[in-house]
């Protein structure tokens, strides 16, 4: 089996320039070292030479490479235009910026990225640790377009419930009253339906925002709400997330389905995990999924786990920026209380069993295995790889004699994250 590729994106300069210097430290010192513990080979388009030239080389191995790593340190048109051809794709790409680097542009500044120190013993180790922190998710979920971070289940009622969403966009309605904003220009005879379709599956934002704000002209503004804001606000659109935040409690009010307003929470949610801003809308969120709950009261504990999931979402993303376990002391509270509801869902023990290993209190570690075990046994004949993994990492930790029979189990279903397991026991 071939290796993974990993691509680095960053500006090369010529031949003994600081720039090339600096391209080849970080090349050497930071990704290097990182990547080939998993496994990847590292490789960099320096047979592009020419100042404004990118060939078919390089922009294949921008889109098709299993992972790209890139440095957002200067104001390079190359490094900025291969970027946007990755993010395009929707495959993983992990961000880097030097410390002695300026602001970033606008349209890219609230990215998460990884600050790196060329210049200290101490920078080059704290860059490796994150970056390490950052690949071994990737890893572990693979290299095709990436979801929300959500369990496999989740994923899957997700897209079916976008796919809906679009299906009922052709039955738009009348514009909303009030619009007083110019339509923004598209090109001639595109059916901004259409445009919003390929935005989604390319995963382009701005191209979703242009359809969105054409949408807006041809729609009712509740469906409008329903159908194209909540997609792309789930896209990690700042914009859309903004109109779901401003219009929530509108929308909450008028609209008469429970259901519908459970799903405009976690798009909600989703958008303010991917533009980390969960803590300043903590209070927003809380509001509504308490007021869910208590409508609800209980009537449908599916509805009840996947609001109290909503909350564990925004918790966890909280701790996440702030490393503040209150927030993940939180987390587990609300997962708890939703496998009191119904412990048959595997993704919840998988999340709780997540939070009890960064909890770090006497007895989480043992608990944790317990709910991992417990994953894999609700996955029945077909183990996910992720529980599998996990499992085998508390084992390891735990000194559990059962390591070797899980290990041979992951092996069967992912060779490279039990090697990986297999390494750190050697080591």
């Amino acid at each position: 089996m071939s290796k993974p590729v990993c691509f680095i994106i960053s500006p090369i300069g010529e031949s003994g320039s600081e720039i090339r210097r600096n391209a080849d430290d970080l090349r050497d010192l930071i990704i290097k070292p990182v990547m080939e513990l998993y496994g990847f080979d590292v490789v960099r388009g320096d047979h592009r030479s020419e100042a404004g030239q990118i060939d078919i080389d390089v922009i294949r191995a921008v889109q098709e490479s299993e992972l790209c790593v890139i440095d957002i340190s200067l104001p390079n048109p190359n490094v900025y235009y291969e970027f946007g051809r990755r993010d395009e794709t929707g495959r993983p790409l992990i961000l880097l910026k030097s410390k002695q680097s300026g602001d970033l542009p606008v349209d890219i500044a609230t990215r998460r990225y990884i600050e790196y120190d060329l210049d200290s013993r101490r920078g080059l180790i704290d860059a490796q640790a994150q970056l390490k922190n950052f690949v071994e998710p990737v890893v572990q979920k693979g290299f095709e377009s990436s979801g929300s971070g959500a369990s496999l289940s989740e994923i899957a009622e997700t897209l079916r419930r976008v796919e809906r969403k679009l299906d009922r966009v052709t039955q738009a309605g009348a514009s909303p009253a009030g619009s007083s904003t110019a339509a923004p220009e598209l090109p001639p005879d595109t059916d901004p339906v259409d445009l919003f379709k390929l935005a989604r599956r390319q995963r382009n934002i701005p191209m979703a925002e242009q359809a969105m704000d054409a949408l807006f002209y041809r729609m009712d503004k509740h469906r409008w709400l329903d159908q194209i804001v909540e997609v792309t606000a789930a896209m990690g659109s700042r914009k859309a997330g903004d109109i779901l935040i401003e219009n929530a409690d509108e929308f909450m009010d008028s609209e008469p389905d429970l259901n519908k307003r459970k799903e405009y929470l976690s798009y909600l949610t989703t958008n303010l995990n991917r533009t980390d801003r969960e803590l300043e809308n903590r209070e927003l969120v809380e509001r509504l999924a308490a007021s869910l709950l208590n409508e609800n009261a209980g009537r449908d504990s599916d509805f009840d786990i996947e609001v109290l999931n909503q909350l564990n979402r925004l918790y966890y993303g909280i701790y996440s920026i702030t490393s503040d376990k209150a927030f993940l002391q939180k987390s587990i509270d609300a997962l708890k209380r939703a496998l009191r509801v119904n412990n048959q869902h595997s993704y919840l023990h998988y999340n709780l069993a997540m939070c009890m290993q960064q909890r770090e209190e006497e007895g989480d570690l043992e608990s944790a295995l317990e709910h991992a075990l417990r994953c894999i046994d609700l996955d029945g004949d077909t183990p996910d790889d992720n529980h599998l993994n996990l499992a085998c990492e508390l084992m390891l930790v735990l000194n559990d004699p059962r390591l070797g029979d899980y290990l041979d189990r992951l092996e069967a279903v992912n060779p490279v994250k039990s090697q990986l397991i297999r390494s750190k026991k050697r080591g």
